[in-house]
């Protein structure tokens, strides 16, 4: 059966058409500055893929989420309590955390399959954090909210020095990541453009006595709308 599955970030909003197994297809468009055009190119969106009966509709947003409804997203203003099945009201609508999409595709069908227990990482407009453990996801409600250390994190990001960027994060996510004991560290997010980035993450924890695996993810653009659209396979 297929599902669709939404990533809605910051920057751009990327769908893609899951048949279980694959993306049959894709489409992305930048986040639009309004909450009229968010709706309706929201639904544009579905429509531009829905060429075949769907189970649903997965959403995965950065923020605070509480059923369907996205209560906050740090990274689009105007998004305040928006509901999502107003935008669809006659398909089934399903809503997760954005990191908690990308670990649950990670974990079912890229790096993280197989393992005990690792930390999803999504390193982009923000700092998406989620865990998984024994094959499931764990719902950490804290990693909705977006760190203290956000802003600076994206000053230093905007200014492209990798070195500096790898040893910000090593230090501030090291004691996110230590106590839950991962034995692997998946990393996604636009970062991964940067040659080279992933290897210098990897040598920042080290540094911190931080011993997990670190793999670069292998779903890549399509992590967190397959994870969403996988909302409708648990």
């Amino acid at each position: 059966m297929f599902s669709i599955g939404i990533d809605i970030g910051g920057s751009k909003i990327r769908a893609v058409l899951w048949d279980g197994k694959r993306v049959v297809r894709a489409r992305q468009l930048p986040t639009p500055k309004n909450k009229n055009d968010f709706q309706r190119r929201l639904a544009a969106l579905v429509s531009s893929l829905r060429r075949h009966d769907v189970e649903g509709i997965g959403i995965g947003a950065a923020g605070i989420v509480n059923g369907t409804v996205l209560l906050f997203s740090p990274n689009i203003p105007y998004i305040k309590n928006f509901d999502f099945p107003r935008v669809w009201p006659s398909l089934p609508v399903r809503v997760d955390n954005d990191a908690r999409c990308f670990a649950r595709a990670e974990l079912v069908c890229g790096r993280g399959r197989g393992s005990k227990s690792f930390f999803g990482l999504t390193i982009g407009t923000g700092i998406g954090r989620a865990y998984g453990k024994n094959g499931k996801i764990i719902k950490i409600k804290r990693f909705e909210y977006p760190e203290r250390w956000e802003k600076a994190y994206q000053a230093i990001r905007g200014k492209k020095e990798d070195a500096a960027l790898a040893d910000f994060l090593g230090e501030k996510l090291s004691p996110l990541i230590r106590p839950l004991k991962a034995d692997l560290i998946v990393v996604g997010g636009g970062v991964l453009s940067r040659r080279g980035f992933v290897r210098r993450l990897a040598a920042a924890f080290r540094s911190r006595r931080l011993t997990a695996k670190i793999k670069r993810a292998r779903c890549r653009k399509n992590g967190v709308a397959i994870g969403a659209a996988l909302l409708f396979s648990i």
